[in-house]
Parts: C-alpha cells; sequence; structure tokens
C-alpha cells in the first residue's frame, strides 16, 4: 500500500491520495476497493434550486438516469458507453463500509443510482445518491474522505460499490484510480474513473478529462433544476457535453 499523501488544490478542496484496498471480486461480484484520488466539489446554482426533497420531491426514475444522454456520454474527445445500472431505494446496498452505510440512514437516502461506463481508454462508475438536503449530501461527500486520523485504515470509511465486477471492473483499485463527489443539492454524484492499460496505483496520470466528461451523468439533475429554476418544461438538453460542468463546479480546470 502507498503512503498517504494530502495535496491542497486551491480551487477544488482537499484531494487525498490512498493505497488499494481490494477484497478481490469472484464470478462478476463487485470488488471493495477506494480511488487513489478523492476530491470533493461543491455546485453553485444546483445547491441553491436541489436544496431539498421538499421542492424537487419526484423520485429518480430509470429512464432519465440511464437513457438519452446518459447511454453515451461524449465529452473531452472521450466516448462512455453505458454498460450496467441500477437504481434501488436500498441505499446501503450501493456502498461498503458500515460508516457510510450509516451517514446514508442519516441523510435520508431514498434512493442510489449506479452504472458503469466503457469507452476506448478508460472505465468509470457513476452514482447518484438522493438525499434529504444539500446539509446530507456535504455530509455524505466527507464520510467517503479519508479520515482526519491517520492511524486509522482509510479503508475502513468503505465507497461506492461498483454494480458490476465484470471485468475490466474486477480491475478496479489495481490500477490508478480517481474520484469526485460532486455535491449537486440535495443528490450527490459520485463519478469515479480509471485507464483502461493501467496496472499500478503508482502509476500517476492526469485522469481530469474523463473526470470531467464522465461528470455529465448530471444532465438529469440539470434538467430538474431548469425546470424548477425557470417553471419550464423539461428540455431534454440542458447540462449536457462540454456545458455540464460549467456552473461554478471547477470540474472543468
Amino acid at each position: 500500500m502507498c503512503g498517504l499523501l494530502v495535496l491542497a488544490l486551491a480551487a477544488a478542496g482537499a484531494v487525498v491520495y490512498f493505497g488499494p484496498f481490494d477484497e478481490g471480486a469472484s464470478d462478476g461480484e463487485p470488488v471493495q476497493t477506494r480511488p487513489e484520488v478523492y476530491r470533493t466539489v461543491d455546485t453553485g446554482r444546483m445547491n441553491e434550486v436541489l436544496a431539498s426533497r421538499e421542492t424537487d420531491n419526484r423520485p429518480l426514475n430509470e429512464s432519465e438516469l440511464f437513457e438519452r444522454h446518459n447511454a453515451e456520454i461524449s465529452s473531452q474527445d472521450i466516448d462512455f458507453i453505458l454498460r450496467d445500472s441500477d437504481l434501488t431505494e436500498a441505499c446501503e446496498s450501493a456502498v461498503w463500509g458500515q460508516q457510510i452505510a450509516d451517514v446514508l440512514a442519516s441523510a435520508g437516502c431514498s434512493q442510489a443510482a449506479r452504472a458503469t461506463y466503457v469507452s476506448d481508454d478508460y472505465f468509470g462508475v457513476t452514482a447518484v445518491f438522493n438525499l434529504a438536503d444539500t446539509e446530507g449530501s456535504r455530509d455524505l461527500a466527507a464520510a467517503m474522505a479519508d479520515p482526519e486520523d491517520e492511524t486509522q485504515a482509510a479503508a475502513a470509511r468503505g465507497f461506492v460499490l461498483p454494480p458490476s465486477g465484470e471485468a475490466p471492473f474486477d480491475r478496479l483499485g489495481q490500477g490508478y484510480s480517481a474520484a469526485d463527489a460532486i455535491v449537486s443539492g440535495h443528490y450527490l454524484v459520485v463519478v469515479w474513473v480509471q485507464p483502461t492499460d493501467s496496472e499500478s496505483v503508482e502509476e500517476r496520470v492526469s485522469l481530469a478529462g474523463p473526470l470531467v466528461a464522465l461528470a455529465n451523468v448530471r444532465d438529469p439533475l440539470y434538467r430538474r433544476m431548469v425546470t424548477l429554476d425557470e417553471g419550464t418544461t423539461d428540455t431534454g438538453g440542458t447540462g449536457t457535453g462540454e456545458d455540464a460542468a460549467t456552473d461554478g463546479t471547477g470540474l472543468g480546470q
């Protein structure tokens, strides 16, 4: 396991590097592992408009999450294709680690949506947690970060559990990977990517491009924001492509 390094980023919060913690998958079971780099990002307008489930009370559905623009996400010259998906009300089944499961319960998680994506050079995991309010979203993002006590194993916190452990996701965490937890109002969106050819956690590369690209999975949340903010009907195109990371998140940096 590589040593713990902490880098301060002025625009996007702390980045924490972890060593791998891989339970090992068999017969397609998802692996229990963490990214080498974890970053939390707080959005602007979306946090105001989608601040709570009281105002945005329509449940997420599979059609809006996994179809339309999210079936194939093309951005940053990368084409991510949806492979596996899962939407459940049993939020605890979407994570591993008791501390995170406890925060999901206290944050009022009502739905967890996960998907796997593949491209020529990267594979990735996304998760959308439907929580009671923005505070709960921030609490969950913090729970997924490295413990402040360095004597406590980082793996004790747990992380998102991919919906599938089929190849190449059986190698998740064995190579160098990075994740962004994006506070998007009462939703927490996690995007997690790894280069297809990475075989070591020490093979540090920039994953800013694929993280920004996969963050377009938030497109359905942008459509909800537009509907609530402007009183319009679903436009079906808001926040797609390069525009999905331009609401002050810093994801394009």
